[in-house]
C-alpha cells in the first residue's frame, strides 16, 4: 500500500512540474472544425462572429494547427477562450499561441495570446 501511495505521489509531482507546451494555429470552435477543418483556408476564413454563436460556443474551442489537427481546450480553457474572443478586435484569421499542459489532443490552457 505504501508503495502504491509513493507511486501516485511521484506521478502527481511529475505532472505538477511538467513543462508547458506551446501550440500555434487558428482559434476554432469544435463544431465548425469537425465540419470544415480539413478544408483549405478554413482557419483564415473562420470569424469571430461564428466563434460567438451559441451552438459554436457550446461545442468548445481549440486550435487548428498547420497540419490540420485540432487540439481541444479543457473546460477552464473554453471559459478563457470566451473572454479572449469577446475582447478581440480581429474579425477573422485569428491566429493564436496557446500555452498549457498538452495531453494527447487536449490542452489544459494556461494562456491564450494572438500570434
Amino acid at each position: 500500500m505504501k508503495k502504491l501511495a509513493l507511486i501516485l505521489f511521484a506521478a502527481t509531482a511529475i505532472c505538477a512540474f511538467a513543462a508547458d507546451t506551446t501550440v500555434k494555429g487558428h482559434l476554432v470552435d469544435l463544431s465548425c472544425a469537425a465540419e470544415e477543418g480539413s478544408n483549405p483556408g478554413f482557419g483564415v476564413k473562420h470569424t469571430k462572429d461564428c466563434l460567438q454563436m451559441e451552438e459554436c460556443a457550446k461545442s468548445g474551442y481549440g486550435v487548428l494547427t498547420e497540419d490540420r489537427k485540432v487540439i481541444r481546450f479543457d473546460k477552464a480553457g473554453n471559459e478563457q477562450a470566451k473572454k479572449f474572443i469577446a475582447d478581440l478586435k480581429k474579425r477573422n484569421d485569428i491566429k493564436v499561441v496557446v500555452t498549457g499542459n498538452l495531453q494527447g489532443e487536449q490542452i489544459t490552457v494556461n494562456k491564450i495570446e494572438l500570434q
